[in-house]
């Protein structure tokens, strides 16, 4: 194996690990905006329910929609947790 090789060996094993170091940092970002997101919607829902308990009616659907997004974010974190 030449110089000519194994400089190119070299570069595509840099290539890659920057690659890698690039996707990681790109899973940590989404993962931090989905968790800031769940907090979010969490958040919502206690609003919600409070409205609820002060007597105010027909919410829920809207209890329904924000558990549901909950559920969705909660699923799209533990997918990233995993990888």
């Amino acid at each position: 194996m030449g110089i000519v090789d194994k400089a190119k060996d070299a570069a595509k094993v840099a290539k890659d690990a920057g690659q890698k170091g690039l996707d990681d940092a790109k899973d940590a970002g989404r993962l931090f905006t989905l968790k800031r997101s769940l907090s979010t919607q969490t958040e919502q829902l206690g609003h919600v329910v409070y409205r609820q308990h002060e007597g105010e009616a027909g919410l829920d659907s809207e209890v329904i929609r924000v558990v549901e997004e909950i559920r969705s974010t909660k699923a799209e974190i533990a997918t990233l947790e995993q990888e």
